[in-house]
């Protein structure tokens, strides 16, 4: 809080004093005032230049001090003048100075309470947000890590029609010799299997078996899947194949069929 501008009472001072409040109000820029005489708020807050020299009606021969206080804004911000009658006062803290500083004081505490809390608050969040960053992270790991065991299959018969033909394909491989990439789709399909059972071994096991290339191991999966579902197609019309998926999807309905018609399969092959 700034120090109030203290001076000897002087009938000019008050007059230029009125003059000034006067000129912004007419500009349209009026200031907030208060006169207290001894304490006493003779002229409450206002912004009437008119109403300054109510203060004299206040003023006796006994009236040791006038104290004008020029507000900022519309706050309580404000500038203060004390204008003393003989000697000038011993320094010292008036009641209303004393409430004042006890004043500012408690907003100052409020105001770093606040902030405090703010602060405390913020850091929360922000921990909250790093935790949440490193779920997703770790989800997405996940969803890597299945994408990668996924079949090759998958994207062209869905997750039903490739479980079957794979493990039509991997039951017989002699007889997926006789197709077109057939012999190394089984090898890949089997190469996946025997990655995903080392994944699966007791931490207590250590393997030092170097590891493979994803992406190279990707694209040579899609290429002999890619390869076997169209020698695959090329085997039927197009009412033949939607037939063939059909079988498929009632196999998968009723899974004790599987065997029923591998055996007419084995059969047809040794007859």
């Amino acid at each position: 809080m700034a120090l109030p501008n203290k001076e000897k009472y002087e009938q000019k001072k008050i007059d230029n004093l009125i003059q000034y409040l006067r000129l912004y109000y007419d500009k349209g820029q009026p200031i907030d005032y208060e006169i207290l005489v001894d304490g006493f708020k003779a002229v409450r807050r206002t912004n009437d230049p008119d109403m300054f020299t109510m203060f004299e009606n206040f003023v006796t021969a006994d009236t040791r001090s006038i104290e004008v206080l020029l507000f900022t804004g519309s706050s309580n911000n404000n500038e203060k003048r004390i204008f003393y009658f003989g000697d000038q006062p011993k320094e010292g803290l008036s009641g209303l100075d004393v409430k004042n500083i006890v004043d500012e004081e408690v907003q100052r505490k409020l105001r770093e309470k606040e902030y405090e809390t703010l602060k405390d608050d913020n850091k929360k969040l922000q921990q909250h947000i790093a935790d949440l960053e490193s779920e997703v992270e770790e989800l997405e790991k996940q969803n890597a890590r299945l994408e990668m065991k996924q079949s090759p299959l998958n994207s062209f018969l869905g997750d039903i029609g490739s479980s079957l033909v794979e493990s039509f394909v991997k039951r017989n491989p002699k007889l997926m010799a006789a197709f077109p990439g057939g012999e190394a789709l089984a090898g890949l399909l089997q190469s996946n299997n025997d990655e995903q059972a080392e994944e699966q071994l007791p931490e207590s096991e250590v393997s030092f078996k170097p590891k493979s290339n994803p992406s190279s191991t990707i694209r040579e999966e899609d290429q002999a899947a890619i390869q076997f579902v169209n020698q695959l197609k090329s085997q039927f019309t197009k009412d033949e194949f939607e037939r063939v998926l059909h079988i498929l999807q009632t196999l998968a309905d009723d899974k004790s069929k599987i065997d029923l018609i591998m055996n007419h399969v084995n059969i047809k092959q040794q007859a």
